[in-house]
């Protein structure tokens, strides 16, 4: 391979370009040669992006202002104040925490990690001669690259073969407009990216037609890669609710920094060891300032991202998946989304017989013998190919030849006996095809023609009649006349109201080769065959899937660009158009103005022959009913409208490099009940998320409350300061994370969409905060002062023991009450989130050791309490549990009952 900076790919022949790049033009590299390259060259990207390592990782995890503090604590506590224990203990709690915040942190990485390999950009090319799809990254040059109307162009390249291609060059060279493209060698010398006709750059995209291309620069190398520019990527976007804690958290930590001065400043009065008081009130502030909860938010909504990733939903952007529980609506197309986008022949109709199901047609005998014209037909007439076992092509030659095989007719037999030797391409103007073919002497598919050639053909079957002066009935070639073709054009008409889409064949004799593929010299007295009637019938999952929608209060939308007729069939069998909803053509559409559209969508389910210009006035008349709307897209036109969707959906198999990126999730099945499950799962992270959350407040406020309440009434602090850093890491720590995979509510589909300017901490989600740790702390207050009037008046180490523990305790039952707002934790299965049984025995287990095992017990100043004490713990542990669970029913009831 030969190439240097200055090479002018431009002004070399196709065949000088290919000898200097070491590949063929017609079959690229070999495997072994790409991966050789890729050593050489390195990945396909214009920067390579800069992660952090596990040690660098970890050390971030002492980035914080909370954890100096501490830090200077331990310092203080062990050089200052000689009380080398205590400073032992913090730093171990320290460095527990650092761990803790490091792995989930790195789970975090590795998440969003393989998520952006799942979605990245790929790149169709041809690889000894085979296609293939590679992620872009691992083009080479020399790669032989396939190009279509939406595709990215993943590198710069040289273009061999060109029909009809047309690039969007705006953001390399900042023209406006699609350029044309050739593969004709231009003129020697420097060239502008603009002027170069022949040649496709990186970040640019394809809006019309289809071509070939060899890779000449990739990466860096690029023109792009030249200018650093970075295309399609994205910054790291922080999602509403991220930015809401951060701005909730700094309000609560100068909150509870002002409760802890006025805590020492209490102690201090009240002549109790300064340096005792500053520690606790050190460990208070960093157990009370909820300073890491955006962080666990980050990591709870990475695995949840990448749990959706695994059922086919890839995320692009983090906010998504708090937009995707709010969705009110989902405008869906219809095909290959709500179908299967595989086109199925179902009926078949003869000249002179009745309409047939594909299933009852017999194998052999007349009936066989007068469909095989239509079955040559159908499979000769038709570009879409076998390739390993699968088909390829557009999706009802697809149909057609995958008809064929399943009646057992095999299309190699028929080209070894016919072989094509013209053909005339399908236009839109003339809505047919057709193609010329040798018949060597007599064949068993045309029997009863003696002509050396056939013309074969098939399309609109309107179009098809209109050119027809016979048919082949079951007495042979017949006359047609105008009352034959009103008479199968209705037919047709007919099969096309029970949503088939219908194709009509006919063929013609033909003494000589056409001298000029002149279609109206050729598509003339032709002799019609039939037609068949094709589907693409619903996904069999999609049923469910719009039950969930309909109890979920999520109305959904079909939009299509086929016939009112083929819409309004697929539309009443889902339940789609059900009884007082209509169904409106993109004629009828373009004379509404946006204000009628607005007063009328809600009535409208069905949007049928529309254009994808038509979505962004969907889209905005849904907004303009305050709805929160989700639209799916797979087309280059379809980018507006994602980009004014609340939620863009693209098609992942059948989608092109544009919509993606405009998009927000990517279906990785093209599948509707993909989006409705992205749906529910966006409700389940978002549910849970305000399960740890309100969890970890009610937890944080039932501990400043304990200590400022504690201070207020006793000499004695409730607890000491290495006990409320071991409660913020032990309570705090694994039962969050566990209640953020909690799962999902039995109610969760059932409730009408969330409401997406409500604030998760709202005014009345604070008051449930307050409430639940207010409760938490009476009931440890309340061991605290029956343990120091008591039980152990003379003896606050097992006083405070008995607190520490109790606080524990209730904090972990309390869990389970924080997995649901409304329902009783009676109402749910115990052990369906067995993260969260595992996460209350691991954390009792670890109490009771601080508790009971005497090394431990030193560390952090607990005492035995025996068998009073014990029992004290658990009725201030379990009461408070009690009372939330009742309070919760009662609120419930209330709300019912207005």
């Amino acid at each position: 391979m030969r190439t240097d900076e200055e090479t002018h790919w431009h002004a070399l022949e196709i065949d000088e370009v290919a000898e200097r790049l070491g590949t063929s033009p017609l079959e690229g590299l070999t495997e072994e040669e790409a991966r050789t390259r890729l050593r050489a060259h390195g990945y396909n990207v214009i920067r390579e992006e800069e992660r952090a390592g596990p040690l660098s990782l970890f050390l971030d995890q002492f980035r914080d202002f909370m954890i100096y503090v501490l830090l200077a604590a331990a310092v203080i506590s062990g050089a200052v104040l000689r009380e080398y224990l205590d400073a032992a203990v913090i730093m171990f709690i320290v460095v527990a925490n650092a761990v803790l915040g490091f792995v989930q942190e790195y789970r975090a990485e590795k998440a969003l990690e393989s998520l952006k390999k799942l979605s990245a950009p790929t790149a169709r090319v041809v690889r000894g001669g085979k296609e293939a799809s590679i992620p872009s990254a691992e083009l080479v040059p020399g790669d032989l690259i396939l190009l279509e109307a939406g595709d990215r162009i993943p590198g710069d390249a040289r273009l061999v073969e060109v029909h009809g291609l047309r690039l969007e060059e705006a953001s390399l060279t900042g023209e406006s407009g699609a350029v044309d493209k050739a593969s004709a060698c231009l003129a020697p010398g420097a060239l502008a990216p603009g002027d170069c006709r022949n040649m496709v750059f990186t970040g640019t995209h394809a809006v019309h037609g289809r071509g070939k291309a060899l890779v000449v620069a990739t990466g860096r190398e690029t023109e792009l890669g030249r200018i650093a520019e970075m295309i399609g990527e994205a910054g790291e976007e922080k999602t509403p609710l991220q930015v809401e804690l951060g701005r909730v958290g700094k309000r609560i930590a100068l909150l509870c920094l002002g409760v802890c001065a006025v805590i020492f400043a209490a102690g201090v009065i009240r002549q109790l060891e300064w340096a005792d008081m500053f520690l606790f009130s050190v460990s208070l502030a960093v157990a009370a300032i909820p300073e890491g909860l955006p962080a666990i938010v980050t990591v709870a909504l990475a695995l949840g991202v990448r749990r959706m990733a695994s059922h086919n939903a890839l995320l692009r952007k983090l906010p998504a998946v708090e937009t995707l529980g709010c969705a009110d609506v989902i405008c869906t197309d219809k095909t290959g989304t709500l179908t299967r986008n595989e086109m199925e022949v179902r009926e078949v109709l003869l000249p002179g017989r009745e309409p047939v199901p594909l299933s009852e047609i017999p194998r052999e005998g007349g009936e066989w013998d007068a469909l095989l014209p239509l079955l040559a037909t159908a499979t000769l007439c038709n570009d879409a190919r076998e390739q390993e076992g699968e088909f390829l092509g557009e999706g009802t030659e697809v149909g057609l030849l995958r008809a064929a095989r399943e009646l057992g007719f095999s299309r190699e037999d028929a080209l070894r006996s016919m072989p094509r030797v013209e053909e005339l391409p399908f236009e839109s103007e003339r809505k047919m095809m057709s193609t010329v073919h040798r018949l060597d002497g007599r064949n068993p598919y045309f029997a009863f023609s003696d002509a050396p050639y056939l013309l074969l053909l098939k399309g609109a079957p309107e179009s098809v009649l209109n050119r027809c002066a016979h048919f082949l009935g079951p007495n042979g070639i017949e006359e047609l006349g105008s009352g034959g073709r009103v008479h199968y054009a209705a037919e047709a008409e007919r099969m096309a109201e029970r949503a088939l889409r219908t194709m009509a064949f006919a063929f013609r004799p033909l003494d000589a080769p056409p001298e000029e593929a002149d279609a109206d010299s050729l598509e003339r007295d032709l002799v019609y065959l039939g037609t068949a009637g094709l589907m693409d019938p619903p996904r069999p999952e999609v049923y469910e899937a719009l039950e969930k929608c309909r109890r979920a209060s999520i109305e959904v939308v079909m939009i299509t660009g086929d016939h009112a007729a083929t819409a309004r069939a697929i539309a009443e069998e889902l339940s789609i158009l059900s009884p007082g909803k209509e169904l409106v053509t993109g004629s009828e559409l373009a004379h509404m103005s946006d204000e009628e559209l607005a007063s009328r969508v809600e009535r409208i389910a069905v949007y049928a022959r529309v254009s994808p210009a038509d979505k962004v006035k969907i889209v905005r008349a849904w907004k303009a009913r305050g709805k929160t709307v989700a639209m799916t897209g797979d087309g280059v036109n379809d980018a507006p409208a994602l980009k004014n969707a609340d939620i863009g959906v693209a098609m992942g198999v059948t989608g092109t490099d544009v919509s993606k990126e405009a998009s927000d999730m990517v279906l990785a099945d093209d599948n509707f009940a993909t989006i409705v499950n992205a749906v529910e799962e966006g409700r389940i992270i978002y549910d849970n998320l305000k399960k740890f959350i309100y969890f970890l407040l009610s937890c944080n406020m039932s501990e400043v409350s304990t200590m400022f309440l504690g201070m207020l009434f006793s000499s004695v602090t409730p607890l000491r300061a290495v006990q409320v850093l071991w409660m913020n890491l032990v309570t705090d720590g694994f039962p969050a994370m566990a209640l953020g995979v909690d799962t999902p509510a039995p109610d969760i589909m059932l409730r009408p969409p969330r409401d997406p300017s409500e604030s998760i901490l709202s005014y009345r989600k604070q008051l449930l905060v307050v409430w639940q740790g207010v409760i938490l702390s009476l009931g440890a207050l309340a061991a605290f002062f029956i343990s120091r009037a008591i039980l152990f008046p003379h003896d606050p180490a097992k006083a405070q023991t008995v607190t520490f523990t109790t606080l524990v305790i209730s904090q972990l039952i309390h869990a389970f009450n924080s997995r649901s707002e409304r329902l009783s934790f009676a109402e749910l299965p115990l052990f369906d989130n067995k993260a969260l049984v595992g996460a209350l025995l691991l954390s009792l287990g670890l109490q009771l050791l601080v508790v009971l095992v005497p090394p431990f017990m030193r560390l952090f100043g607990t005492a035995g309490v025996g068998a009073d004490g014990w029992g004290l713990i658990l009725a201030c542990s379990v009461l408070p549990a009690i009372l939330i669970d009742r309070i919760k029913v009662l609120l419930r009831a209330t709300a019912a009952g207005s």
